[in-house]
């Protein structure tokens, strides 16, 4: 009995070391992940006696731990099967496979909306900046691109139980309305479409390709732009979502990505890399239409539309958003695309403008 002791213990010890063991000795995680993973730190630096030490090795340690990929995704997997979720924040299991991004389940349940008064802060920011762009002879719309599940909602699990209080999206939508602010109703768009089709990836917090092109089709028809069949594509099974990532770091869950043919050429000074580049520029001979594009990651994949349908387009990802970049561009559109879950952002950005 105690030789089976022992080799128990011998087994859990080496299991705990064999991680820190194989990290010291210079094993590499692939990194998976949207960001970039902890390094290490060091304890004495040109400035002197790093007092930050201990907090910045701890997530050194989290983020670069051996095998940490196979043990999150066998950890995981072991939730799912037995719980039907996981024990982060970052994630939520759905139905049917379904992951829907963590941070959107306030909004899911109707809790911490934004108040009518907030709302009207953003709206009013966003009716002065109406105003001034056509003093100046320039459209502008705004857009707030959806959370997955405002669009899926039944397909959210049903321990969330959601109320009936009212929305951020639609509050705004509402208040732009009656303040005469051209938008783009993003919501109802996709929950029609929905119907008929998936606008949405299974394992990713954004729009598929189909969804994004009935939303340009909604923009070219507010500025006059060229619209395009959104049933004319092809498809092919090799996307991996953002969200599986966070869920099975090990492993692949491929997804259709639907592929629409050239309409028109435009090329960039240098390669598309919204990762790499906060401001991107692409032209075309379609038109002589310049558009000034702020974006966050849901703008990526309207990026290729737009460029085929603009002879000149400005994208800039950066935020709080800086009016000063359009000076030199002389836009003839300025459009604003800001996912929903970030709302409350806007808000801030508005009230410390004084609205």
């Amino acid at each position: 009995m105690k030789k089976l002791y022992l080799t128990f213990i011998c087994v859990v010890l080496a299991a705990l070391l064999i991680p820190s063991v194989l990290m010291f000795c210079g094993f590499k995680n692939a990194n998976r992940e949207n960001r970039v993973l902890a390094k290490l730190p060091k304890l004495i630096s040109e400035e002197g006696f790093n007092t930050k030490f201990a907090s910045q090795f701890d997530c050194y340690v989290d983020d670069n731990f051996a095998l940490r990929e196979y043990l999150v995704t066998g950890f995981n997997k072991l939730d799912i099967a037995l719980l039907r979720d996981i024990n982060g924040d970052n994630a939520v299991i759905g139905r049917g496979d379904q992951i829907f991004y963590g941070d959107t389940v306030d909004d899911y349940l109707g809790i911490n909306q934004l108040t009518p008064e907030r709302i009207r802060s953003i709206a009013n920011y966003l009716a002065d900046l109406s105003a001034q762009f056509e003093k100046q002879g320039v459209r502008f719309a705004f857009m707030t691109a959806p959370n997955k599940a405002t669009i899926y909602p039944e397909l959210m699990p049903s321990y969330l139980k959601s109320t009936d209080s009212a929305r951020n999206i639609d509050m705004l939508n509402k208040e732009l309305d009656t303040l005469g602010v051209k938008h783009i109703d993003a919501k109802s768009i996709l929950i029609e479409a929905k119907e008929n089709r998936t606008v949405y990836y299974e394992h990713d917090s954004h729009w598929n390709n189909y969804g994004a092109m009935l939303v340009y089709n909604a923009i070219a028809e507010l500025f006059g732009l060229e619209e395009y069949d959104a049933e004319n594509y092809t498809a092919k099974t090799d996307r991996t979502g953002d969200l599986h990532n966070f869920v099975y770091p090990v492993g692949d869950h491929l997804e259709e990505r639907i592929i629409y043919p050239s309409f028109h050429e435009y090329s960039s000074k240098r390669p598309v890399n919204f990762d790499r580049d906060k401001l991107v520029e692409t032209s075309s001979d379609v038109n002589g239409v310049t558009m000034a594009f702020y974006h966050d990651s849901f703008g990526r994949s309207l990026q290729p539309i737009l460029s085929q349908s603009v002879g000149r387009l400005c994208m800039n990802s950066y935020f709080p958003y800086d009016l000063e970049y359009l000076e030199d561009i002389e836009p003839d559109i300025v459009l604003i695309e800001l996912v929903e879950r970030n709302l409350d952002l806007l808000c801030l950005h508005a009230e410390s403008l004084g609205y």
